[in-house]
């Protein structure tokens, strides 16, 4: 019999704790950041893809896509960002990947060493945590506030790093409706942050996957990648939650001396990072006609999801209990008093068809587990009444209630 625990390359991702119960089938799925389903709109899908195979895009298929990706689309996404983002980019620039985790998949493994600093929110998004930790990253969390990073920290960690010889490989930041905590980072702090970059000499990652998705609330500052004129930003984006998780379209857009040491130039060095070329040709058919309508019709929809789901925790969740009140995205952040253990409740929650995501899945050391992230993009208003009301009882019954 073949011993193949001895022929497993040794780099193998590193194994990263999940909770009991992360992977349960349930059917309020308050743990996951899903397109709306109702706007997913199949007709309109088909004659876009009709659209597409209709005008040359057939014959497209049978070979590689073309480097870098779907040339309409990378032209629409450099409209998108000049005109919604403030940031002003060439399409040779932009680069298509499968969804915003294929941009990060490529920075990460062109980048990180086992060892590397990398300066990431208090609690950041899991996913790209977990791809991090699986290559030896050493993810610091930074102390932030309702605004983001706090720019004393930064400059403290970096400084530090510093003294010990070391350089972080980036500062990493969703400053915008960030995952999980749900602030949106004011121009002021990006412009800290920018300065911090440009005096230690580290890049920002600059994950902006949920820009399409305001709700209410002010206009969103300018992207970070276009408020100066310099190349410390590495910029990254979806489609997916936009218009279906399965389709997993996402893009990068990298500094120069970036994109020349990257293998991007020809589409077949890449082929297990791109994008399905008919699901770009999908994205660019529908996005180039229906665009203002769809945005308009998630963000109707997010709307009454985050009301039923504020309204819900205010019902069931005592006052002394704490959450975010997002202007936009898809989630928000509960903290529970000091004890609760979200992590150890979770499989719990499951058997109650209900599930969630414990503070520690956004933390490298899977701590401060008295907070959890809830997400209300999946479930109708009505289902997320009844899915919230079944967490309350568990967790009343768990003593986390007493205060």
């Amino acid at each position: 019999m073949v011993d193949y625990a001895s022929l497993f390359s040794r780099n193998l991702p590193r194994s990263v704790a999940t909770p009991e119960g992360a992977g349960a089938q349930v059917k309020y799925i308050f743990s996951v950041t899903n397109a709306v389903p109702e706007v997913i709109d199949a007709d309109e899908y088909l004659t876009a893809i009709a659209s597409g195979l209709a005008g040359g895009g057939a014959a497209s298929l049978a070979g590689y896509p073309p480097a870098g990706g779907h040339v309409g689309l990378r032209e629409l996404i450099a409209q998108r960002l000049a005109s919604n983002r403030g940031f002003n980019t060439s399409p040779d620039d932009v680069f298509i990947a499968d969804g915003a985790g294929g941009s990060i998949t490529i920075l990460l493994d062109s980048f990180i060493n086992p060892g590397d600093p990398v300066l990431v929110e208090e609690f950041t998004y899991m996913g790209s945590l977990r791809m991090m930790m699986e290559r030896g990253a050493e993810p610091i969390h930074v102390p932030s506030d309702d605004d983001g990073m706090l720019p004393d920290a930064v400059e403290d960690i970096l400084s530090s790093l510093n003294t010990a010889g070391r350089r972080a490989k980036f500062i990493w930041t969703i400053p915008v409706f960030q995952n999980p905590l749900g602030y949106t980072v004011s121009e002021a702090r990006r412009n800290a942050l920018l300065d911090a970059a440009e005096r230690w000499g580290v890049p920002i990652l600059e994950n902006e996957s949920y820009a399409d998705f305001r709700i209410d609330g002010d206009p969103l500052p300018p992207a970070m990648s276009g408020m100066r004129d310099n190349a410390d930003v590495m910029y990254v984006s979806s489609f997916t939650k936009l218009l279906g998780c399965g389709l997993r379209v996402g893009f990068g857009v990298l500094p120069p001396a970036v994109k020349a040491a990257l293998p991007l130039a020809n589409a077949q060095n890449l082929p297990r990072r791109n994008a399905s070329h008919l699901a770009t040709m999908l994205v660019y058919e529908y996005m180039r006609d229906h665009e203002a309508e769809h945005i308009e019709a998630v963000r109707k929809a997010l709307l009454v999801r985050r009301d039923a789901m504020l309204e819900a925790l205010t019902a069931n969740f005592p006052a002394f209990c704490e959450w975010t009140e997002p202007q936009g995205g898809m989630m928000i952040f509960v903290r529970l008093p000091e004890g609760a253990d979200t992590w150890s409740t979770l499989v719990k929650a499951t058997q109650r068809d209900v599930k969630y995501n414990p503070g520690g899945m956004f933390r490298s050391d899977r701590d401060r587990n008295n907070h959890f992230r809830l997400t209300y993009s999946h479930n109708s208003p009505t289902e997320i009444h009844e899915g919230i009301a079944r967490l309350a009882e568990l967790f009343r019954e768990e003593g986390y209630f007493e205060g």
